[in-house]
């Protein structure tokens, strides 16, 4: 075994850290030349309003001129993105009258057309009306007369995996998109940040077998494991940073049947930014309080500036970031990344997309504060409650406590069209990354006193996926009945090395721990390597029929064997093969076409081996089993400016594991139930041209409905609070003042399974106002937790770390 005092561990920490101040010069100065010379080489626009414009004006020319048909593929876009395309692909020039026009929300086109059609097509539900100026110009303009743009089309937000071939609006199920332009109104700074505007997403806390990170519940089960990058499933213990997101996705309910093993309760997919073709240059520097500094960059190059072919593109986007928690004085968060991508064939038949991601962070792990022991005979009132302590007791080490992650990804996307109706798709993608923590979750010594043990939890973990996608996407007609059916090979090879250590514990106070304290005992590094490995083979059909234009059948099947085997950080060998069949099907009525109501069935499976080796389960026992039934109501309304959505659904583990009792028992038995019933409603989109909003309501009715343990029956599932509640909207007001804010409510949450032990219910509250300084800078503040309310953010069964306090940011934007 190897031992080593604290003092190695912290001058390591001491010798990274003190690398902070380099990197930020670097940083600063290489997005300073960045700047001047994108500012130097972008190019002005002229821009006029026209008034009474006929959308017909100049068809006459289109018609003759582009008669012939040609192949289009535009991804959805802002309208700026798909219009760039559209120049390079027809070799017409576009006029815009109004800057703005860039910034609507576009669908694209793909398919053989016409100029005219492809144009007509990609200005569908944007408001925006085209005439001819000469022989091989257009301009663009706003059909109204005022210059403030609406974004129309919610409903038709496509998500981005093939799997979902109907827009949201025709999607049985509840589905949340949390655009790039949310996550940067919000300042947010975290995948955490992101998803708080979701009720029914809690967070827990890392404990003694699962590590910190992006731990989430969705609708009252566990989705640690179910974090998609692209659509590959990403385990490791980290914590995100939204730089090089364009959209986070988050999918609600059983959804195995086009996910892979789990999501009980729901997946995340995050969405990476790809190139486009476009010249675009955007930085942001953020100041505030906490000792916040944050620089991102995203860079847009077409390659054609450089004869590297009209329809290729290279994205660069960086990012550099150091800061503390608000109201969490020892606290720090140190990271930097950097995320190339380039793309070929942009807008053509055949595409190949190259990305590359890397992520390190060097953070101070906060384990947050105790809950008072059930049985503590000296803080009676607070029995199973979280010590009375204010929210900045610290109870770490500031010289051994620390958080090094880092994350490596990188991805190859292929995609040909035979045709309009025939697509192929491969993506490979291979991630590493790795985890090296300190940490000192804080426990009450004893029943008789307020002493505290500070503890040791260290996760010293190697993550490695090797992930392969081949899907194949037709169109097609059988009779009357129109098909729109994917079909597909999973192959993925998962692998998880861990080590662990120990320490003895050491003593402090309740109210007045030191962090300054130097923690002198031996850390001993176990010898034994825990090393899992898992290979996934998974075949999938998913089809939507359409019969007619008021009916859609959906559905899909997926059959997956998963075998996992290794060894434990227990040196005990471990090893497993579960073969699952999962499916999920739904029912869509559309009474009108801005509308639809829909019911859905689905299937989840969670084998004991899904998280490798985090949180193990007994391989002794087959996969769990939860089954969901949604039906539910989507609108868009206001021309297509607002989607409202209405669901109620029912989630049910049918084989819940729970301790086995009788002799011969393995330690755990698929005897335990438990259910979810809820409601979820959302609005999404504008109220009128200048008055945006995104909001949610989620009604969780949780309970064990059968166990092995009596207490639990009847009692609500952990960190799944009864309502939650979120709101975010902007209003622009005249000379382009914007001004937000936003609430979030979350109820009470109870932090173990008989109940007896919980956190009551808090509101926050934020605000925000942008204004544009020039054209191309526009300044930002945020302000966080009007209220400084104190509550706790992430929940675990022997610690709880509180939410940030007050704090605000001042942000400045640059784009050209």
């Amino acid at each position: 075994m190897r031992s080593e005092t604290k003092n190695s561990y912290a001058k390591r920490r001491r010798k990274t850290r003190r690398h902070g101040a380099k990197y930020w010069v670097i940083t600063v100065t290489t997005m300073g030349m960045l700047v001047a010379y994108s500012a130097g080489s972008s190019r002005a626009v002229t821009l006029r309003y026209v008034r009474g414009a006929d959308p017909g004006i100049g068809s006459a020319f289109l018609q003759g001129q582009t008669q012939q048909t040609q192949r289009f593929d535009i991804p959805p876009g802002t309208l700026g993105e798909v219009l760039t395309a559209f120049e390079k692909v027809t070799g017409l020039s576009v006029e815009l009258q109004n800057e703005k026009i860039r910034d609507l929300a576009s669908p694209g086109v793909s398919g053989i057309y016409s100029n005219e059609q492809a144009l007509k097509q990609l200005l569908t539900g944007t408001g925006v009306s085209y005439t001819l100026a000469d022989s091989r110009l257009v301009k663009l303009e706003i059909q109204a007369q005022s210059e403030t743009v609406e974004v129309k089309g919610v409903g038709t937000i496509q998500l981005s995996s093939p799997k979902y071939t109907e827009p949201l609006l025709d999607t049985p199920q509840t589905i949340t998109v949390i655009s790039k332009e949310i996550i940067e109104q919000q300042g947010a700074t975290t995948l955490r940040d992101v998803l708080r505007n979701v009720p029914g997403i809690t967070v827990t806390a890392g404990e003694g077998g699962t590590p910190a990170g992006d731990n989430l519940t969705i609708r009252g089960f566990s989705a640690r494991n179910d974090v998609f990058v692209d659509g590959v499933r990403d385990i490791g213990p980290q914590s995100r940073d939204p730089f090089n997101l364009e959209q986070v996705e988050v999918v609600k309910g059983p959804s195995t049947a086009y996910t892979g093993r789990g999501s009980t309760g729901g997946s995340v997919n995050l969405v990476s930014k790809i190139p486009s073709l476009r010249p675009a240059y955007g930085f942001t520097l953020d100041l505030g309080t906490a000792s916040t500094k944050r620089a991102t960059a995203d860079l847009n190059f077409p390659l054609a500036r450089l004869g590297l072919g009209d329809h290729s593109a290279f994205r660069l986007n960086l990012l550099a970031h150091d800061a503390g928690v608000a109201g969490r004085n020892v606290v720090e968060n140190e990271r930097w990344g950097v995320a190339p991508s380039v793309s070929f064939g942009l807008g053509q038949a055949t595409r190949l997309n190259l990305g590359y991601f890397h992520l390190q962070q060097n953070n101070l792990s906060d384990y947050g504060i105790p809950w008072v022991p059930a049985t503590n005979n000296v803080l009676v009132g607070f029995r199973d409650q979280p010590a009375p302590v204010p929210r900045e007791t610290f109870y770490g080490f500031r010289s051994r406590d620390f958080e090094k992650m880092r994350s490596d990804l990188a991805t190859v996307r292929f995609e040909h069209d035979f045709d309009d109706n025939l697509t192929l798709r491969n993506q490979f993608r291979y991630g590493h990354s790795t985890r090296d923590s300190f940490a000192t979750p804080p426990r009450f010594a004893s029943n008789n006193s307020t002493a505290i043990n500070r503890e040791l939890r260290s996760w010293l973990t190697e993550d490695t996926v090797w992930d392969n996608q081949s899907d194949f996407r037709a169109g097609f007609s059988t009779g009357e009945v129109a098909h729109n059916l994917v079909m597909g090979v999973e192959l993925t090879r998962e692998g998880n090395i861990r080590r662990t250590r120990t320490a003895p514990n050491s003593p402090t106070t309740l109210l007045n721990p030191n962090p300054d304290d130097v923690y002198t005992d031996v850390i001993t590094t176990s010898p034994i390597v825990g090393d899992i490995s898992a290979n996934s083979q998974a075949v999938f059909v998913v089809d939507t029929a359409k019969l007619g234009k008021m009916w859609e059948l959906n559905g899909g099947l997926r059959w997956d064997r998963f075998d996992a085997a290794g060894i434990t950080t227990a040196a005990a060998p471990i090893a497993r093969v579960d073969k699952m069949l999962s499916f999920r099907g739904g029912v869509v009525f559309k009474p009108k076409p801005q509308g639809s109501i829909y019911a859905s069935y689905g299937t989840a499976l969670n084998p004991s081996l899904e998280g490798l080796s985090y949180g193990t389960a007994n391989t002794a026992i087959d996969p769990e089993k939860t089954y969901t039934f949604e039906a539910g109501s989507k609108w868009d309304f206001l021309g297509g400016r607002l989607l409202l959505t209405g669901a109620g659904f029912r989630v049910e583990k049918t084989n819940a594991r729970t301790p086995g009792l009788l002799p011969g028992d393995p330690v755990q038995v698929l005897q335990g139930r438990q259910r979810v019933d809820g409601i979820e409603l959302s609005a999404t989109g504008s109220f009128t041209r200048a008055w945006q909003i995104f909001s949610a309501y989620t009604f969780l009715d949780s309970e064990t409905i059968e166990s092995n343990t009596p207490a639990e029956i009847g009692k609500e599932l952990v960190n799944t609070p009864r309502n939650a509640f979120n709101l975010w909207t902007t209003y622009e007001l005249p000379r382009r003042l914007s001004l937000g804010g936003g609430l979030r409510y979350i109820g009470r949450r109870f932090g173990n399974t008989i109940n007896t032990r919980f956190v009551e219910g808090y509101w926050t509250a934020d605000l925000m106002a942008s204004y544009p300084l020039t054209q191309n800078v526009n300044l930002r503040f945020n302000l966080y937790n009007l209220t400084d309310e104190y509550y706790f953010d992430r929940l675990g069964g022997g610690h709880l770390i509180p939410g940030p306090g007050r704090s605000a940011t001042i942000s400045l934007g640059f784009k050209f």
